[in-house]
């Protein structure tokens, strides 16, 4: 597609979204400020390498699987520590809790987990109950939140939080 057409077709979906005038304004004052639009273009790039994350198969390694078998069968959210304790034995690289964090941390990479901050330590839950946390402690509702913000506290992606915020509008 040649730089005519691309731009034929963003004014195209930005005259047919029932945001495209708020959008447009925006990419107006942005692009018109150098240090801004070279902010924009670099923060661009990210959304479009975690837009094309979405669509990527996720992949887990047989301890990963073990894992996230483990913290779905607790039915709660668990830390480090607990993880390790719980499949040590079965995975004795795991007995060392920087291990097991590492591996849930992946898992949170992965898109499999989110993860709260209880006191002074991080728990790993499933993601929706990450935002549903996030959500209780902000005092906000699905409706009504920062997505941005809860992607910054839950560790998770967020085409994620999104996807979660969606699932819970359309269970209400």
């Amino acid at each position: 597609m040649d730089r005519g057409e691309s731009i034929e077709k963003l004014a195209g979906l930005l005259s047919a979204d029932e945001y495209g005038d708020v959008i447009s304004e925006m990419l107006v004052e942005i692009l018109a400020d150098e240090r801004k639009r070279n902010i924009f273009v670099a923060k661009l790039q990210d959304v479009r390498n975690e837009a094309k994350a979405i669509d990527q198969e996720i992949a887990l390694t047989p301890m990963e699987q073990g894992v996230l078998d483990f913290m779905l069968e607790a039915k709660q959210p668990l830390n480090a520590g607990e993880v390790s304790g719980g499949l040590g034995a079965e995975y004795p690289s795991l007995r060392h809790r920087t291990h097991a964090s590492s591996v849930l941390n992946s898992l949170l990479s992965k898109r499999t987990l989110g993860k709260i901050k209880i006191g002074n330590s991080y728990y790993f839950t499933t993601p929706k109950e990450a935002v549903i946390e996030c959500l209780k402690r902000r005092g906000e509702e699905p409706d009504r939140c920062s997505p941005v913000r809860i992607a910054d506290e839950t560790g998770m992606p967020l085409a994620v939080v999104l996807e979660v915020i969606g699932e819970l509008l359309g269970s209400e």
